[in-house]
């Protein structure tokens, strides 16, 4: 953990756009260090992001849902 009590992961994988007017990014990110290291969660996430980011995460113990795709009939 750093000083400032995060978590670093690496973003691998951009998966979609969230929330009510898409003002969200659904993201899959690699734990770099402390407990979950290695563990790859699916989180959401708010400003301009790409692949290969680092993001500091306050908690490493929650997922987010997977996005749903709906089919059209």
């Amino acid at each position: 953990m750093s000083e400032e009590g995060g978590t670093p992961a690496e973003i691998i994988e951009v998966v979609g756009r969230t929330g009510m007017h898409g003002e969200s990014t659904q993201i899959k990110c690699k734990i770099l260090e402390g407990v979950n290291k290695g563990r790859i969660l699916t989180r959401n996430c708010i400003g301009p992001i790409k692949v290969g980011d680092i993001i500091i995460l306050v908690e490493t113990a929650r997922e987010v849902r997977k996005l749903s795709r709906k089919v059209k009939r």
